[in-house]
């Protein structure tokens, strides 16, 4: 596999830029060449450390800037540990409601975790990964079933609807009961990645972290897993590092085994997703210098940089601006279909699925629709002029910019589609 780390060609990153990302690579395990005393002394610390925190990998960042803490301000320097620690314990935390969780279900009800510990096993250290909720997949047939044990157990249904999940609190305990993927495509590649993934909790396999052992995917069913996640975000609010880091880290370690070749790579060909974990992969080879396996060494490197610049503009979730990560609506339809459809298509298809989801009554009475989405289409408007929500022209430079560059990702675009054209 070839060495991309001179490759950084394609766009230019500022000092603290390439600081984060070092820092970054080197708490990865893959940049052994220290800082210089030059670049320690010029480069403004607090500005890496924010923007750590901006993208949701404070603790990693921290480890590496640790070995420079002569050359960080000790107020930044004290900040940033103090936010790590959190992020630690956060960590510890969400290991021990996995914990229980696994006590709680035992044999009887196979589950996996998905992202969080899963991704984070393929760490160096997995625990400086930063944690949300414990997202977790059943079998679906056994879901009033989990539902009332952890009823019965002291967790409360969250009031929130979602297509693919429930949430269950209980203190601080936050629990995404999956009962579907997230992010699975409309019509034949959603129902081919179905078929793919059937079963995928009872083909779990155990991890232990530390002293806490829990279920995660297998690697064909992680691989698939990630990238549904990872894109999308890229065509919603916004991809951060930490997501680019689960997808390098996994991909590093498993690089030469045989389950790329036998099953993820013709799924994701046939599914369209290819492109886009190829440009991933890459994107991250020469940025945090992890493996470039041979079916993503030929990905445009003016791409890569594309990307790049898209994950550091935007953030993790977008938090580094609302008014680009609300531009996501116009862009694809919660990335269900890529970037086919233009924008109008994208906000009437994005208020469609939000009616549905939001009102399940109308799968009783299908004559509300109409007045509903009307009503909710009319609200949206409202607010937009009222300032409460992004107006539509403010997000369409965002949208128009953003879509230019997913465009060439070809997400869910397959050879059936360039047929019928």
């Amino acid at each position: 596999m070839k060495d991309n780390r001179d490759n950084r060609i394609a766009f230019s990153l500022s000092t603290e830029q390439e600081v984060l990302l070092h820092l970054l690579a080197a708490a990865l395990g893959t940049e052994s060449q220290p800082l210089t005393d030059e670049v320690c002394r010029t480069v403004d610390w607090e500005c890496v450390a924010k923007e750590s925190m901006h993208q949701t990998v404070c603790p990693l960042v921290f480890e590496a800037a640790s070995a420079y803490q002569a050359f960080i301000p000790p107020k930044v320097y004290e900040r940033w540990f103090t936010l790590s620690f959190g992020y630690m314990r956060h960590a510890q935390m969400t290991f021990e409601s996995q914990r229980h969780l696994g006590e709680l279900l035992g044999d009887t009800y196979p589950f996996i975790i998905l992202k969080g510990a899963a991704a984070a096993s393929y760490y160096p250290q997995a625990e400086r990964r930063c944690f949300g909720d414990v997202d977790f997949l059943i079998d679906p047939t056994q879901r009033e079933a989990v539902e009332a044990l952890l009823a019965a157990d002291g967790y409360e249904r969250w009031d929130s609807e979602h297509i693919c999940h429930v949430v269950y609190r209980k203190g601080k305990e936050h629990l995404e009961m999956h009962f579907e993927i997230a992010g699975i495509p409309y019509g034949k590649a959603g129902e081919r990645v179905r078929a793919y993934i059937d079963g995928a909790e009872r083909r779990g396999r155990e991890q232990t972290v530390g002293d806490v052992s829990f279920p995660m995917p297998s690697p064909r069913d992680h691989a698939l897993i990630l990238l549904l996640h990872m894109q999308h975000h890229t065509l919603g609010t916004g991809l951060g590092l930490r997501h680019l880091c689960d997808w390098a880290t996994f991909v590093d370690r498993t690089a030469r085994e045989s389950f790329w070749q036998t099953d993820v790579l013709p799924l994701l060909e046939e599914i369209g997703l290819l492109v886009y974990a190829a440009a991933m992969t890459k994107t991250a080879a020469i940025y945090l210098h992890t493996a470039c396996p041979p079916w993503a060494e030929s990905v445009n490197e003016q791409l890569c940089g594309g990307l790049m610049e898209d994950i550091l503009t935007g953030g993790n979730f977008g938090r580094k601006d609302d008014l680009r990560a609300a531009s996501g609506m116009l862009i694809s339809e919660n990335g269900k279909d890529g970037t086919r459809h233009g924008m109008l298509y994208n906000l009437a298809h994005t208020l469609h699925e939000a009616v549905l989801l939001q009102y399940p009554i109308i799968k009783k009475c299908p004559i509300l629709y109409p007045f509903i989405y009307v009503y909710k289409a009319a609200r949206f408007c409202v607010l937009c002029l009222c300032g409460k929500r992004p107006s539509l022209t403010k997000r369409l430079p965002y949208a128009a910019e953003r879509k230019k560059l997913y465009a060439q990702l070809k997400v869910f675009e397959t050879q059936d589609d360039e047929v019928t054209k």
